[in-house]
């Protein structure tokens, strides 16, 4: 499309391409002559990378000009770099090799960037994304808010531009890292704290009552599956329904310790589920993850007693620590 109007200086220490500032035309010679789509860090950063490995980063696009861009800048850049033309490569590596960064186009061959990111989440891949992309799918991330990508950039985009996002999302990665294993940390503290004068049988009940049992209910079949992948890490048992009328009957039918429910759902809404609840007088902790809270009928009726709610498109993080507090806070046997 607009690569063929790009015109070039005849002298490598030109100015930049203005479409393109990130890209100067010794930067195009040289991708021009490096036709391998699979690049690895080069030789004289290898010292470099022995004390400090450098961020791995995966780059999944088709069209050549943005494919050699990406992988260029970020080389330049210090950064190791793979990359692949269409998204079935681009999942072979991911599952072969560790990145720290995915980015990806949408319309890919083979697979899209969409449809890679549905099979990383069910994988349950914890890696950021950014999707690069003419146009960014909006109504596919509307649909499933929990396949949004840590950020987005839509095309052209320079170089500059390309490099700044990257690093954004890269040091906002390492900083939720940190935060994960502080808290790591000092549940393990705990742990060893609480172990010491237990009773000989207190682990053994531990972990009899680790397994919690989580009722889900969401219309949104790939949520729903999205529940089931994240909440079955930790160990959790999760039975998913697609409608309040269902929901209502598996409560009755069952114990649980939890339920996480859609406002908007088909039969009954969340609010109404929980009214029955109350009504039925089970004292039953309840997360709402709606895309839009009922913030007024909650007001009005504070004796839904909600234990936490969630804001969609939340992140897996936000969820588990969510259920697990809320257990942790109302830890006893099931309802």
């Amino acid at each position: 499309m607009f690569r063929k109007n790009l015109r070039w200086g005849k002298s490598p220490t030109v100015k930049p391409h203005p479409d393109f500032p990130g890209l100067t035309a010794y930067d195009y010679r040289a991708m021009k002559g490096n036709e391998s789509s699979h690049t690895r860090e080069p030789a004289s950063t290898s010292l470099q990378s022995q004390t400090n490995p450098p961020d791995h980063i995966l780059v999944a696009e088709d069209d050549v000009f943005f494919r050699r861009l990406n992988t260029q800048v970020l080389l330049r850049s210090g950064y190791e770099v793979d990359a692949t033309a269409d998204g079935a490569a681009a999942w072979q590596a991911l599952n072969t090799d560790a990145y720290d960064l995915l980015i990806t186009d949408n319309k890919m061959p083979k697979l899209s960037g969409v449809e890679l990111l549905k099979k990383l989440r069910a994988a349950r891949m914890a890696l950021p994304v950014i999707m690069a992309t003419g146009t960014l799918p909006e109504e596919d991330f509307t649909r499933h808010p929990w396949l949004l990508p840590a950020a987005t950039l839509l095309k052209p985009y320079t170089g500059g531009e390309m490099l700044r996002t990257v690093k954004k999302v890269l040091r906002e990665a390492d900083s939720t890292a940190a935060g994960s294993q502080l808290l790591m940390d000092r549940d393990m503290k705990d742990n060893k704290t609480s172990q010491a004068g237990e009773p000989a049988n207190a682990s053994c009940q531990r972990s009899m009552r680790s397994t919690h049992r989580i009722l889900v209910v969401d219309e949104d079949r790939n949520l729903r599956q999205f529940y089931a992948d994240a909440l079955a890490g930790p160990g959790y048992h999760v039975d998913a329904t697609d409608d309040g009328a269902a929901a209502w009957e598996a409560l009755k039918a069952n114990r649980y310790n939890l339920l996480i429910t859609e406002h908007e759902i088909p039969n009954l809404t969340g609010v109404e589920l929980i009214k029955m609840l109350r009504a039925a007088r089970m004292a039953l902790p309840v997360v709402m993850a709606a895309g839009r809270l009922p913030t007024q009928e909650l007001a009005r009726n504070p004796s839904l007693q909600l234990a936490a709610t969630l804001s969609k498109p939340f992140v897996v993080d936000a969820l588990l620590d969510t259920v697990k507090n809320v257990l942790r806070a109302t830890d006893s046997p099931p309802a």
